[in-house]
């Protein structure tokens, strides 16, 4: 066996060589290809010749290449990273004169060799991931450029009315050639036989289409209404409408694409009118998704599913200016093509781009309008009461994307007037494609919290967290297309996903998307898991121990407290991030940091403290800063009082453990009464002592021990005092004892004929014959005469 492992041993160190080799002559055959494409894209970017077309092209090869430079140094890391920790097991190198032993000289010479051997490739692909770093940036720089340039390019205004009638004429021309096209290749005596002999087979896909559209949809899709309107159960309700909102996209998308059939069936290849063919896809298809979007949002003929409020015929119209907007975009595209075609006049170009974006503009500001205002039925408005009338004034997210509507109506029109075409185009076209894209998420949205309501009950799918998560997972998925409609490019995605996928270095950990999905993940587990615990201890094995009500908390807010911690901590040990390298930042951070949360963190001590001292427990009655309650819940930072007219007193943990608090039921519910009673001069002392003990002694709540007794407090101004000082087995029972006490003390004394004296007091009046004479004197008209001085 020994044999056999030194063996084993012998080959793996020939086969590193040949290992290293091999991996040698890759990084120079990747070396070689990446000075090509880096050569080239140097040149293009010198001679600036290179259309924007090659650029991303050059763009798209150079990243690829720059993610294989990447994923050989991470892969090389892990060689140099052992190789070097080997070279530190050998400690530091002999100082100059030093030597050291031949063996361990003969190793370090081998594993130094190896080092720079392992290390070669990965300085070349730094090098080589660098310089495409470089490279990219620039041709990203000049992208831009150019399309600055193309964007604020400026036209001939369409202002001038003598440039209408040329720019319809020219355009008249170019569709004058196309139909001569048409009709020479329909005269041809090969392709016209041809196109003829199909004219049957496009005039059955056509009229196929008209059927699909005037007959058959309407019919199927009125019954689906009918039977969405119908349904009472919640689960075929939203069964049948999720049917009804695919058969209305499905069934004009047949039409469509017959309508598309028929056109491809004849065949024609054109030389002027190459855009035919692209148009004629475009067009039915862009028509039936504007139609779908506007029924998914607005629902003219179901009331109860539409996204926006507003009546039956608002929602029918907004339903057709959606319609009006897919056939705008067809339009748009329809010039794109054209103008690609044949070479328009610029004068021609500005006039028929400003008719498209004067089209669009105003089909725009309708929507707004709609959307803007509240179209309600006159019963509904006039039942409005003053809290709808505060949310009608409210801020609504509708407002906001009516303003941005208008706003982008308007620029679109002023700059298309100012010759700035392209600016227009991109105000005019990216918002409707914005307004379809967000109408594509709210449908999303709802089509997966109703896969939720089917799949589970509606109660529990309203309470759940899928109405959040369906909103999370459709607002990540359109935000990259939200980015590439307002004028990202796709390598500017590709670039974001790299960064999110490589992560970035920092303090020497690598960070990306993936270590902090892992982070976030493996925490919420370890918390899941800790509140899971947590109940389980609370309902299942606490409460068969002798812990009372504040001792099973304790430790169910304890193991929290350590759950968490742990799930942190693995958390950060799973995901591989190394926390030792910010220790410095992090020790310069919290010695701020613990200046500005000293009363927090002293607040969290104090509740560590009183869930293990536990001085103050929940359930005990305590009184402290004036506030005088039961305590409901200690918490991390403070502790919830429950005072005895329902008031909730948050108490700060450091008052309860720094300040002086009273705990009532700390070591017993035990509680001292004490009754004041005072009795009129003259009484019979020792019946009263007789009959206080009497009272106390019969009463079912006061203790016989220890004994209730009966002090002689004081002779006050009118009464003889008296305390009746007993003790009761329940605190909470005071005052409920003290007033029995009372009420049978009070018939007892009037019984015996002792009386309860109140304060009495004499009142004696001077010159009382001066003011009667006063006050006769001034009822008979008279002077009152001036009081006599008192001798006295």
């Amino acid at each position: 066996m020994h044999r056999f492992w030194t063996g084993f041993l012998i080959l793996l160190l020939l086969a590193a060589p040949i290992r290293t080799a091999a991996a040698q002559v890759q990084t120079d055959t990747l070396m070689i290809r990446w000075d090509a494409s880096a050569a080239r894209a140097e040149e293009a970017l010198r001679n600036r010749r290179a259309s924007t077309d090659s650029l991303e092209a050059l763009r798209t090869e150079i990243a690829g290449q720059r993610t294989e430079a990447f994923d050989i140094i991470e892969r090389g890391d892990i060689l140099t990273l052992t190789l070097q920790a080997q070279l530190d097991a050998l400690g530091p190198p002999p100082a100059d004169g030093a030597e050291e032993t031949p063996a361990i000289a003969a190793r370090r010479a081998e594993l130094t060799e190896a080092f720079d051997a392992a290390n070669k490739p990965i300085l070349a692909a730094k090098q080589a991931f660098n310089r495409a770093e470089v490279l990219i940036d620039e041709i990203d720089k000049l992208i831009r450029s150019r399309q600055r340039t193309d964007l604020f390019e400026r036209i001939p205004s369409p202002l001038v009315p003598t440039r209408w009638l040329p720019a319809f004429a020219e355009l008249g021309d170019y569709l004058s050639g196309v139909a001569s096209e048409v009709s020479g290749a329909v005269r041809d005596p090969t392709r016209g036989l041809l196109s003829r002999q199909r004219i049957p087979i496009a005039l059955a896909l056509f009229g196929g289409s008209l059927v699909m559209l005037l007959a058959i949809q309407p019919f199927i899709l009125r019954r689906m209404d009918a039977g969405v309107n119908a349904a009472i159960r919640p689960i075929r309700r939203n069964l049948l409408l999720g049917l009804s909102l695919a058969l209305r996209f499905i069934l004009p998308l047949i039409a469509g694409l017959l309508f598309f059939g028929a056109f491809a069936s004849l065949g024609l290849t054109l030389y002027e009118g190459r855009s035919l063919n692209t148009i004629a896809l475009t067009l039915p298809m862009l028509l039936v998704f504007s139609y779908w979007l506007g029924y998914a949002l607005f629902a003219p003929t179901l009331p109860g599913f539409r996204f926006v409020e507003m009546s039956d015929r608002a929602a029918r119209t907004a339903t057709r200016i959606c319609l009006g907007l897919g056939g705008m975009l067809a339009l748009e595209i329809m010039l794109e093509q054209m103008e690609k075609d044949y070479s328009f006049a610029p004068e021609t170009r500005s006039v028929l781009a400003t008719t498209v974006v004067l089209l669009g503009s105003l089909l725009l500001w309708r929507l707004a309008s709609l959307l803007a205002r509240s179209d309600k039925p006159p019963e509904e408005s006039t039942a409005r009461t003053d809290a709808d009338h505060e949310d009608a004034t409210a801020f609504h997210p509708r407002a906001l994307i009516a303003y941005l509507i208008r706003l982008a109506a308007i620029a679109a029109v002023v700059f298309s007037l100012a010759g700035y075409v392209e600016i227009a185009r991109d105000a005019l076209g990216p918002m409707i494609r914005s307004l379809g894209l967000l109408g594509v998420a709210l449908a999303v949205y709802r089509l997966l919290v109703t896969a939720s309501h089917i799949a589970v009950r509606e109660e529990k799918a309203v309470s759940s967290l899928m109405p959040f998560a369906a909103a999370t997972i459709v607002a990540l998925a359109t935000l990259p297309l939200f980015a590439l409609i307002w004028g990202a490019r796709e390598a500017d995605i590709s670039d974001v996903w790299i960064l999110l996928t490589e992560g970035v270095e920092f303090g020497g950990t690598r960070i990306s998307f993936g270590v902090v999905v892992m982070l976030v993940a493996i925490f919420v587990i370890g918390v899941i898991l800790t509140r899971w615990l947590q109940r389980m201890l609370s309902t299942t094995v606490l409460p068969k121990t002798r812990l009372d009500s504040g001792g099973r908390n304790a430790v169910v807010t304890g193991l929290g407290y350590v759950g968490i911690t742990l799930s942190a901590l693995i958390a950060v040990s799973t995901a591989g991030l190394d926390l030792s390298s910010i220790t410095i930042v992090a020790g310069a951070l919290s010695v701020g940091i613990g200046f500005g949360l000293q009363a927090i963190v002293s607040n969290f001590i104090s509740g560590i403290i009183l869930l293990i001292e536990r001085p103050i427990k929940e359930g005990d009655w305590i009184e402290v800063a004036g506030n005088s309650g039961i305590v409901r819940k200690i918490s991390v930072r403070s502790t919830r009082i429950e005072t005895f007219d329902r008031h909730e007193v948050i108490v700060p943990n450091a008052d309860l453990i720094a300040g002086t608090v009273t705990n009532m039921t700390l070591s017993s519910h035990t509680g001292r009464l004490i009754v004041p009673v005072g009795v009129a001069y003259g009484s019979d002392l020792e019946k009263t002592r007789e009959i206080l003990l009497e009272k106390a002694r019969a009463h079912r709540l006061v203790l016989k021990y220890p004994e209730p007794v009966v002090l002689f407090m004081g002779l006050g101004e009118s009464s003889l005092d008296f305390e009746l000082r007993c003790f009761v087995n329940d605190v909470y029972s005071v005052l409920s004892a003290r007033s029995d006490l009372l009420f049978e003390i009070y018939r007892a004394l009037s019984e015996a004929g002792i009386e309860i004296p109140f304060p009495q007091r004499d009142v004696s009046l001077r010159n009382v014959g001066d003011i009667v004479e006063a006050v006769t004197s001034r009822r008979d008209g008279g002077q009152a005469p001036k009081p006599t001085p008192d001798p006295a």
